[in-house]
C-alpha cells in the first residue's frame, strides 16, 4: 500500500489566508455564523470565549519572540494593571512568560522535530525501549492518560494517515487515506488500533522522578519497520489541552491571575478564582448543514471548557477536518477501537471549576468519540462536577441547575430553546 506520509509540522500551522473549506463549494458547505463577542477587546478572529468588559486594562497578550512556539494557535488576553506592578512591568513580566511557555511547549510536544537539549515526542519516538528522563509538562501529562486510561496518543501512526486526508485537495484524492471508502484502509487501521490498545505491544512506562520508557515490543518493532512506522505516540488533536493546561498554571504560579488562555481548537481556561465582571462563552450548534450561534453561557469564576464539534469553524481547522462536496466531514476525533472517525454528537461543550481542560476531556472522550449519543453518560459526569452543553436540532440541553445561558439564537424563522433535564426555560 502506497502511504504516503506529508510533511505535517505539528506544531507550526501554514498560514491561510481563507476559509477553503468553507468557500471551495458553496452550495454544500457548512454556513457557519460565528460571531464572537468581544467587547473591549476587538474581534479575535478563532477565539471562542471573550470578555465582557469595558475597561482598557484588557489586552491581548502576543508572544514577544521570533522563537518559534504555539502562540498562533492561542489567544491569551490579561487585564493589566491588576496585580502589584506598574502596567508597563506587569505587561513586560506577562509576555515575557507567556513568550517562554508557547516556546516549550511547542517544542515538548512536538513530533518531527528536534530541539537541543529537550526530551520531547520526536525523541521519544526515535529512542524506543530506552529509559528518559522528560521535562515535568509532559510527565503529568503522560501520567493523567495513564489515570484515565486513555490510549489514543498510541493511534500516533494513524494520524499521520488522518493528516494525509485532511491535506487532499479535492475527494478524489481522499480514498487513498479514509478507512470509509478504502478497505485496505480500514484493514490497516484494524491492525495498527490493536496495538495501540495493546499495553503489552506499546506503553508509557513511569518509571518516577520525570523518568519514563517508550515501551514498544519485538512485533511491533518488526511491523513498524515493515510498514515504514517512525511515530508510536502523538497526542495530535489533544495537545493543546495540555498546553492551555500548562501555560494557564505556570501563569497562575508566578502570581498572575487576571487572565484567559483560549485556543483556536476549543480549549479555555480562565484564571482568576472570582471575578466581579462577567465572561462569556459562545455556544454554537450544528442543524443539517448550518451552524448557527445558539446563545451564550456566562460565568464569573474559574472556569475549564472543553468545546468538541464535527465541523470546521475558522482558518487553522484545516489540520483536523476534511469536509466532502456532499457536506460530510472527517474529523480528527479518532476512536482507538477501530481508528474511525467519530463524533456522536454535532457538538458538546464540558466544562468545571475544579478540573483542567486535559482532566475534562480525559473523561468526555468516551462520550464523544463513540458510535452512539448517550445523555446520560453525561449526567453521570456531573457528580465529578463537570457539566456539559449539547444541542440536538433547536434546543440547547444542559444539566446544570445554576446554569446561565441568554441570547438564544432567534431570526430568520428559526428560534432556538434551552432544556434542562425535568423543565424548559427560556
Amino acid at each position: 500500500m502506497n502511504r504516503t506520509v506529508r510533511d505535517r509540522n505539528d506544531r507550526h500551522p501554514k498560514p491561510v489566508k481563507r476559509i477553503e473549506l468553507l468557500e471551495k463549494y458553496p452550495k454544500s458547505r457548512l454556513i457557519l455564523t460565528i460571531l464572537l463577542i468581544v467587547v473591549g477587546v476587538g474581534a479575535l478572529g478563532y477565539s471562542l470565549i471573550a470578555y465582557l468588559t469595558a475597561d482598557t486594562g484588557w489586552t491581548t497578550i502576543e508572544a514577544a519572540s521570533s522563537e518559534l512556539n504555539c502562540s498562533d494557535e492561542l489567544i491569551f488576553q490579561y487585564h493589566i494593571g491588576t496585580g502589584e506592578l506598574s502596567a508597563t512591568a506587569e505587561k513586560k513580566a506577562v509576555s515575557a512568560l507567556y513568550t517562554e511557555t508557547t516556546a516549550k511547549a511547542y517544542q515538548l510536544f512536538h513530533t518531527s522535530m528536534l530541539f537541543d537539549g529537550v526530551k520531547n515526542l520526536y525523541y521519544i519516538n526515535q529512542h524506543p525501549n530506552e529509559e528518559i528522563v522528560v521535562d515535568e509538562v509532559l510527565y503529568k501529562a503522560f501520567s493523567l492518560l495513564e489515570k484515565y486510561g486513555n490510549r489514543m496518543i498510541y493511534l500516533a501512526p494513524i494520524y499521520i494517515q488522518y493528516n494525509n486526508l485532511f491535506g487532499c485537495n479535492d475527494d478524489a484524492e481522499t480514498v487513498e487515506f479514509d478507512p470509509y471508502q478504502n478497505e485496505e484502509m480500514a484493514a490497516y487501521f484494524a491492525e495498527l488500533s490493536a496495538f495501540a490498545r495493546n499495553e503489552h505491544a506499546v506503553q508509557i512506562e513511569l518509571l518516577g522522578e520525570n523518568r519514563i520508557k517508550l515501551f514498544v515490543s519485538e512485533e511491533y518493532l518488526a511491523y513498524a519497520s515493515e510498514e515504514g512506522i517512525s511515530d508510536f505516540i502523538d497526542f495530535y488533536w489533544m495537545a493543546n489541552a495540555f498546553i492551555v493546561d500548562y501555560i494557564a498554571d505556570t501563569m497562575k504560579d508566578n502570581g498572575f491571575v487576571s487572565g484567559s488562555i483560549s485556543s483556536y481548537d476549543g480549549f479555555v481556561r480562565n484564571l482568576d478564582d472570582f471575578s466581579s465582571s462577567e465572561y462569556a462563552f459562545n455556544l454554537f450548534n450544528r442543524v443539517g448543514n448550518v451552524v448557527h450561534q445558539a446563545g451564550i453561557m456566562r460565568y464569573n469564576q474559574t472556569m475549564s471548557i472543553v468545546f468538541l464539534r464535527d465541523y470546521p469553524a475558522n482558518s487553522l481547522d484545516w489540520q483536523h477536518y476534511y469536509e466532502f462536496q456532499n457536506g460530510v466531514v472527517r474529523t480528527a476525533y479518532i476512536d482507538v477501537t477501530d481508528g474511525f472517525s467519530k463524533s456522536a454528537v454535532h457538538n458538546l461543550v464540558a466544562y468545571a471549576a475544579e478540573h483542567s481542560c486535559a482532566e475534562i476531556l480525559m473523561q468526555v472522550i468516551p462520550v464523544y468519540i463513540a458510535d452512539f449519543f448517550d445523555a446520560k453518560n453525561l449526567s453521570l459526569l456531573t457528580r465529578q462536577g463537570i457539566y456539559a452543553v449539547y444541542g440536538e436540532e433547536h434546543t440547547i440541553y444542559y444539566n446544570e441547575p445554576d446554569l446561565k445561558l441568554t441570547d438564544l439564537y432567534d431570526q430568520d424563522g428559526v428560534r432556538y430553546q434551552a432544556e434542562y433535564i425535568g423543565g424548559t426555560v427560556s
